[in-house]
């Protein structure tokens, strides 16, 4: 849950500096005159205050600590899942984001504008895959440990019957 939680912070910082970051360019940036500079504050703005959102309500709606080997396993699994599943969407946030940016290139009405949003949206994917490929590999070397704990039970036929190993 420690883990979890400071992941949760780190991407509230992250989506803070977003924000505030993406509301300074659009206050400073002149929409006619500045598309793509209004467009990346726009498209940060939009994803910090996002952000922000997902980790207060993840901070927030914190359970209390699992107990017991199954609750402990099942816990770390599901953190590791949603880990993982975000980091596809990171890797797709990107993607649109370079879409984007090759289409400003095709001699579209609001290249400029598109060029900042898919700039930002690369951004996006890129800084939330690293925060989230931190906490994955936590995740996932917190659920080895978990499951190495469990030990084996492995069985042969012998001769004159059978033998057990219990490793812990």
């Amino acid at each position: 849950m420690a883990a979890e939680r400071a992941h949760l912070w780190r991407v509230a910082a992250w989506g803070s500096v977003n924000a505030l970051g993406g509301l300074a360019l659009i206050l400073g940036a002149s929409r006619p005159e500045r598309p793509a500079w209004w467009g990346f504050g726009a498209q940060s703005g939009l994803w910090g205050v996002v952000n922000i959102g997902i980790a207060t309500a993840g901070l927030v709606s914190g359970d209390d600590p699992t107990r017991g080997y199954e609750a402990a396993v099942s816990a770390e699994r599901f953190y590791h899942d949603i880990l993982l599943f975000n980091l596809g969407l990171n890797v797709a946030y990107s993607s649109v984001g370079t879409t984007l940016v090759l289409l400003s290139y095709r001699g579209v009405d609001s290249a400029r504008a598109l060029r900042g949003h898919g700039s930002s949206l690369i951004m996006q994917g890129a800084g939330l895959f690293v925060l989230d490929l931190i906490a994955f590999l936590g995740s996932r070397t917190r659920l080895t440990g978990l499951l190495d704990m469990a030990g084996s039970l492995s069985g042969r036929a012998l001769p004159t019957g059978f033998a057990f190993t219990l490793s812990l």
